[in-house]
C-alpha cells in the first residue's frame, strides 16, 4: 500500500503543477525560473508544460490506483528524460542548470522505478 501512496503522491505533485500551468501560467513559469513568453512562445510554454505535467501525473496516478506498474513507465520516461536533457542543455549549450528541478525529477523517477519493482516483483 505504501508504494501505491508514494506513486500516487508523485502523480498528485505533477497534476498540481499541471493545474498551475492551466490556471496561473505566469507563476508556474516563475517556479521554473523563467518568464512566461507572449504570443506563440507563451502558447508553446503553456501547451507543452501542461501536457508534460498532465501526462506524467495522470499515468503515475493511474498506476498507483490500479496497482499496475506498467502505467508508471510513461511518468518515469517523462521525468527521467527531462532530467537527462536538462543536464544535456547545460553541458552542450552552456545553459544554467536548474538543479532543484533535476533533483526533483531524479527523485520522483527513482520513487516510481522502485514502485515498479515492488508492485511486480517478477520484474526484478
Amino acid at each position: 500500500m505504501t508504494v501505491r501512496i508514494l506513486s500516487g503522491l508523485v502523480g498528485v505533485i505533477m497534476l498540481l503543477s499541471f493545474l498551475g500551468w492551466i490556471f496561473d501560467p505566469a507563476s508556474a513559469a516563475a517556479g521554473l525560473e523563467m518568464n512566461l513568453e507572449n504570443g506563440l512562445g507563451g502558447n508553446t510554454q503553456i501547451g507543452d508544460f501542461s501536457a508534460f505535467f498532465f501526462t506524467a501525473g495522470f499515468f503515475a496516478c493511474l498506476g498507483a490506483y490500479r496497482s499496475e506498474p506498467n502505467w508508471l513507465f510513461t511518468a518515469i520516461s517523462l521525468l527521467g528524460s527531462a532530467a537527462v536533457f536538462r543536464v544535456y542543455a547545460a553541458v552542450v549549450y552552456d545553459t544554467e542548470l536548474l538543479v532543484s528541478a533535476v533533483l526533483a525529477e531524479v527523485v520522483m523517477s527513482a520513487v516510481l522505478i522502485v514502485a515498479v519493482f515492488l508492485m511486480k516483483p517478477s520484474l526484478s
